[in-house]
């Protein structure tokens, strides 16, 4: 007989990504605890011929949105560790422990590799505004000032949006392509490595309606 704490000791696979030789296929495993009311995921890697999986990403530290960089070199993924915020890490394929390739103060909701893995288009939520007189002892109050203001698994929602980033990945800067009050996502690069297309609503009220366009910026400057 199957119990409701049965479903806990199941497995979830997903996010299968090929490796650029066609060799590897990197994946992600989802794995419950109802004991400790939690779940974590971790990267793994399996050769396209089979055999026994290989983990890539420890216990303890969840990780998420495995991706090759275009040359091969690099396996990355999202993690928060260190009690720190999202940022993108590295396992450099030579061998070696990963690499924190971001360090981005509120953190990264996604990313991709430009296809001349020269760059990465990261989408960042705007920064919480700081609080000249901020009192310790009383909370702050919820000022709702959005037709949308609640989201579930995020709760009430403020003015901070997520625009487009791309980072060099030579030299770690980082510019912002998209700015407003409204928010971007699923960027995609051109084939030149030169122009990013992504979906945003940008109506007068993007509360009011789900129109999502996709729009086109340069990948080199504002």
């Amino acid at each position: 007989m199957i119990t409701a704490e049965d479903f806990f000791d199941l497995q979830q696979v997903g996010n299968p990504v090929l490796s650029p030789d066609g060799d590897w296929v990197a994946y992600t495993v989802r794995q419950t605890s109802l004991e400790d009311d939690s779940a974590e995921t971790r990267v793994w890697m399996v050769s396209t011929e089979g055999g026994e999986p290989l983990p890539m990403t420890g216990v303890g530290a969840s990780a998420s949105d495995p991706a090759w960089s275009p040359d091969g070199r690099y396996l990355t993924f999202l993690a928060s560790r260190n009690d720190g915020q999202t940022q993108v890490w590295g396992l450099d394929r030579r061998g070696g422990e990963a690499s924190q390739l971001t360090e981005i103060e509120q953190g990264v909701s996604a990313y991709s590799w430009s296809p001349d893995a020269s760059k990465l288009a990261l989408l960042i939520r705007d920064p919480e505004p700081e609080n000249e007189e901020e009192a310790d002892d009383k909370p702050e109050p919820w000022v709702i000032d959005r037709l949308q203001f609640k989201r579930d698994s995020a709760g009430y929602l403020d003015r901070r949006r997520t625009h487009l980033y791309v980072q060099d990945m030579a030299s770690g800067e980082v510019t912002q392509l998209t700015s407003g009050d409204y928010d971007d996502s699923q960027a995609a690069w051109s084939p030149d490595s030169t122009l990013l297309a992504f979906s945003s609503n940008r109506t007068e009220e993007p509360d009011a309606n789900s129109n999502r366009d996709i729009w086109v910026v340069s990948a080199g400057s504002p």
